[in-house]
């Protein structure tokens, strides 16, 4: 090989090294920051005092120290609804294990109300309104789609977050991994 092919090379050879380096510092620089960042994303959710389904105001705040799926739906979003009987049944099998499952609407309490009845859903339902909108993003939905899980551990730390609409066997093998002793 000749010495400006090997110099080719071994230029090329560096390059790469370097965005390698520089990839992994990012990725690592990018998830210690979302870490501070779900932190706080997590404080503001269990701060927040919500209507529910019947437009009682409750607070979330219940609900820190435990395992909690979050979910953000909409009456008016076909995947949502399709996956909400999906959740129910989560909720009834892990709730032994000290799981609860959230459901906040970016919806009205009448149609939540309804949407509930008409389900027959027995998991806690919320009327989010904007604040939902907000506390998504927060979250790490920067799009603000629908529907946006979040399965928060005991620790209040995120765990697992899913865009779509979920696939239950793969929340079941996080949720899983969540609540083992």
């Amino acid at each position: 090989m000749a010495s400006a092919d090997r110099r080719t090379v071994l230029l090329y050879v560096g390059v790469g090294a370097a965005a390698l380096i520089a990839g992994v510092t990012a990725t690592v620089w990018r998830g210690r920051m979302r870490g501070a960042e779900d932190d706080d994303a997590v404080s503001t959710l269990f701060a927040q005092t919500l209507a529910d389904a019947d437009g009682t105001p409750r607070s979330l705040a219940q609900w820190r120290g435990t395992p909690v799926i979050v979910n953000f739906w909409a009456t008016w979003c076909e995947p949502c609804v399709r996956e909400m009987p999906d959740l129910q049944r989560l909720s009834e099998t892990y709730a032994s294990r000290g799981v609860q499952v959230l459901g906040l609407a970016i919806d009205e309490p009448a149609r939540i109300r309804g949407f509930r009845d008409q389900l027959q859903l027995t998991l806690p339902l919320f009327a989010a309104a904007a604040a939902g909108s907000e506390l998504m993003r927060a979250l790490g939905n920067g799009s603000g789609a629908l529907p946006y899980t979040v399965l928060i551990g005991r620790t209040g730390s995120v765990l697992w977050r899913h865009l779509g609409q979920i696939d239950p066997e793969h929340l079941r093998k996080e949720l899983d991994v969540a609540v083992a002793p």
